[in-house]
């Protein structure tokens, strides 16, 4: 048993696994009453993601919503750093770099169709 306390996988081994969604949400808000002609401005939320097979693989990222592309609908895109449990390497035997690994995580998240499932979530859970 490994005593650190993340999965280590190459970039390449990493783009093979596939992730599976495990679940979504808007941020509460939770600050005082905006004063005169404020308006919030910005709808963020959170989402959180599992992969299949061994090792377990979880990853979570936060996300802001906005106008679509076209302007018409809207679009997530991620905000900040993802959380994980892995440490991503561009080759075997490398040397554990978390700054590196959390680039190379944005890049696989960035290439990914991640909004499209997390829309239609978000939609089933507030739908009420």
């Amino acid at each position: 048993m490994s005593d650190k306390p993340y999965v280590r996988m190459t970039f390449d081994a990493m783009q093979r696994r596939s992730l599976r969604h495990l679940v979504s949400a808007l941020d509460e808000d939770e600050f005082a009453t905006p004063g005169a002609g404020a308006v919030a401005s910005a709808i963020t939320g959170y989402t959180e993601w599992v992969g299949d097979g061994e090792p377990v693989l979880t990853m979570g990222w936060d996300w802001e919503m906005g106008a679509g592309a076209d302007g018409g609908g809207v679009a997530l895109r991620r905000v900040g750093d993802p959380r994980s449990n892995l440490c991503v390497v561009m080759r075997p035997g490398a040397a554990d770099d978390i700054e590196d690994s959390s680039t190379l995580l944005k890049i696989l998240i960035d290439r990914s169709n991640w909004q499209e499932e997390t829309l239609r979530y978000l939609q089933r859970r507030y739908d009420s």
